[in-house]
């Protein structure tokens, strides 16, 4: 009875193992597993300040929702703002002294072209005079001439008592005159050449004002280069008060405070990281042995460690790189001698809706169905 027991026992146990040889055989042909499972999130940012300074305040703590755009941290500010209100008072003042000099200049530039026109048209009207009293003396000498020739003639003629005194005291008195005349008439031409030579030198005064525009001018481009320093300096102020104030990239929730408030940071120290729960996946380290027949598009089962639930999922990515190849120290195979290892690949799987509880950094399973076949 004993051996009849035990061989019942016996073959129970064989069918048992090669029934359970055939699930296994079964799992593997159709299903791959893996415990290096972690829950990631896409959405986990860590919030820095682009430059140092002291916390003033931090407007939320860990676990608080967040809406895209709402202001976290802010640093002190006095200092950058009583910078910026100095500048603009600088700004304001030099922009009022390029306003003065540049009406100075033009008012001077006015007055020169306004005086050389003056003066130019007094030596155009002095020219066409100099010339009409040159053309009437030249006409006087020619008249002369003939007063002359009539003068000597007459002349001899009452020398010789040929005519009456009068009529050669008529040709003499006209013939002095009229040379009298020309000569009152030369000096008035000399004259109005000396003024013509007084205006010419009038007008080179003039110009020598000229020497002032360009020193205003001088004066302007200096002022306006430092106006545009002092302009770019409040605009880089600026962006330092703009950069002192973080505000959250998404909607989520905050994972992490790193400071607290009047703490003193450098630039690029994490001061929060925010998170969008909603928004995760699960991040699979698979063996390559196990890659056959996994491709986007599988279903999967996914076992959360930490709330002990399996929920569906969906592989939606198999990165084309091992983990070791992203590894700070690769393997040295240069000398040939190595142990052959299998690799892990990253496969993301995707749920089909993301629970409530699962946190990004979990932990746990998951079995992927096979949905690729060859042909």
């Amino acid at each position: 009875m004993k051996k009849k027991i035990a061989l019942i026992v016996f073959v129970i146990l064989i069918v048992a193992s090669a029934y359970g040889l055939y699930r296994y055989i079964v799992f593997n042909e159709n299903y791959s597993s893996s415990n290096a499972v972690f829950v990631k999130s896409d959405t986990l940012t860590f919030l820095a300040f682009k430059l140092p300074g002291k916390i003033e305040k931090i407007y939320v703590s860990e676990g608080d929702d967040v809406k895209k755009g709402e202001l976290l941290a802010k640093l002190d500010t006095k200092d950058l703002e009583i910078k910026a209100k100095a500048l603009k008072f600088q700004i304001s003042a030099l922009q009022n002294k390029i306003n003065s000099l540049t009406l100075q200049k033009e008012k001077l530039q006015n007055d020169i072209k306004n005086n050389l026109n003056i003066n130019q048209n007094q030596i155009n009207k002095l020219q066409k005079a100099i010339e009409a009293k040159a053309f009437g003396i030249q006409a006087k000498n020619y008249q002369l001439q003939k007063l002359k020739s009539d003068y000597e003639r007459f002349k001899k003629l009452y020398l010789q008592k040929r005519i009456s005194r009068e009529k050669y005291e008529s040709v003499k008195v006209a013939y002095f005159a009229l040379r009298d005349e020309i000569k009152a008439d030369e000096k008035l031409l000399e004259g109005m050449k000396f003024d013509k030579n007084s205006l010419i030198t009038k007008a080179k005064l003039i110009q020598n004002n000229e020497k002032e525009v360009k020193r205003l001018t001088q004066a302007i481009k200096s002022a306006e280069d430092n106006l545009k320093a002092l302009k770019e300096n409040l605009k880089l102020v600026n962006q330092n008060i703009k950069d002192s104030y973080l505000y959250s990239p998404i909607n989520g929730k905050v994972a992490k405070k790193f400071v607290n408030n009047d703490e003193v940071v450098d630039a690029g120290i994490r001061i929060l990281s925010v998170v969008n729960p909603k928004e995760v996946y699960v991040l699979d380290l698979l063996e390559e042995t196990k890659l056959k027949g996994i491709a986007p598009g599988c279903k999967a089962k996914i076992h959360i460690d930490a709330l002990d639930k399996d929920f569906d999922g969906v592989v939606t990515k198999i990165l084309p790189a091992s983990a070791a190849t992203f590894a700070l120290v690769p393997r040295d195979i240069s000398s040939g001698e190595f142990t052959k290892l299998a690799q892990r690949f990253y496969v993301r799987i995707k749920f089909d809706k993301v629970p409530k509880g699962v946190l990004v950094g979990m932990s746990g399973e998951v079995t992927i169905e096979k949905c690729k076949r060859k042909k």
